[in-house]
């Protein structure tokens, strides 16, 4: 069986993985963080088809939406997966209004990915930037995702890596894995 996760400080658009996946916010924007940088290497029609898709239906935390990773599939990257971290208009500005709904989305980003035949998959932190969840929750709550995927699925050889740049999201993640 596959190890639970990899941690790396690599960022997302640079690993040798089938699948990437980010915090996104419900209205589609890509503007900051690992968002920006999946923007940058896939391309502006990674845009056009997460807004698309995200137009035909509501979201809200922990909603997923899968799409092609356009440029990326030069490193072998084939798909891009948005796991709705932040709602971006709420009384309190744009962030994480639901943090513990991060482990359903990560949850819910595994699974179309091992149906599409990704056997690598590589997670940003969710909402641990402009969401506004503390690095310690958000490792939580992925880990758990990550587990329970694990346990409702027969893809268990899904190899997951955390791409967390950011020393401080590092640290915590690290910390949260070695106490499990």
């Amino acid at each position: 069986m596959t190890p639970l996760v990899t941690l790396t400080r690599d960022p997302l658009q640079i690993l040798k993985v089938d699948a990437i996946g980010y915090g996104a916010k419900d209205t589609g924007e890509m503007g900051g963080g690992a968002a920006a940088a999946v923007l940058a290497a896939a391309g502006p029609e990674i845009l056009t088809d997460l807004r698309s898709k995200l137009a035909r239906s509501p979201h809200t935390v922990g909603d997923v939406v899968l799409t092609g990773s356009f440029k990326l599939q030069a490193v072998g990257i084939r798909w891009v997966i948005h796991i709705i971290s932040i709602i971006k208009h709420t009384p309190q500005g744009a962030y994480c209004p639901k943090p513990e709904r991060l482990r359903d989305g990560v949850c819910a980003a595994l699974v179309p990915a091992s149906k599409v035949g990704a056997r690598s998959v590589a997670l940003s932190a969710l909402g641990t930037g402009e969401g506004r969840v503390a690095p310690r929750d958000a490792a939580r709550y992925m880990l758990d995702g990550v587990h329970a995927f694990r346990r409702s699925s027969a893809a268990s050889d899904l190899a997951v890596t955390l791409s967390l740049p950011s020393y401080r999201d590092y640290e915590a993640f690290r910390s949260v894995v070695q106490s499990h």
